[in-house]
Formats: C-alpha cells, sequence, structure tokens
C-alpha cells in the first residue's frame, strides 16, 4: 500500500514568540506520523512568512537550516 505524503502550510505572521515551539511540536507529530506508518517520509511542514516585521523569517530560515 503506497503511504500518502502529507504537506503542512503553516502561515506565519509576527509568530517570533512561538514558531520554535510550534516547529518542535509539527515536527514531532510528524515523525510520529512517519515511524508509524501512516505518512511517507516525503511529507513536509511549510512555512510560510506573511508580511512579518518581527524576527519571524529569521527563524524560519534558522529552523529550515537544522
Amino acid at each position: 500500500m503506497r503511504k500518502s505524503v502529507l504537506y503542512i502550510v503553516v502561515p506565519c505572521y509576527k509568530e517570533q514568540e512561538v514558531l520554535p515551539e510550534t516547529a518542535r511540536r509539527l515536527k514531532k507529530k510528524m515523525e510520529d506520523l512517519i515511524d508509524t506508518g501512516k505518512i511517507d517520509s516525503k511529507s513536509r511542514v511549510v512555512f510560510v512568512n506573511d508580511g512579518s516585521t518581527d524576527r519571524t523569517w529569521e527563524i524560519i530560515k534558522d529552523i529550515h537550516m537544522k
């Protein structure tokens, strides 16, 4: 049986205070879903900066590099 590829799109606007924790929780959830065979390992979380004027974009880039 072919596993589904899941993409989660997260719009971000001035999220610098909560984004690291949000990313950590989503990463854990995705890993759990992959490990239990519910989704394909090609699945991704996509953070979209929606014009933030704080450090949101910098944090998104940092999360991506890790």
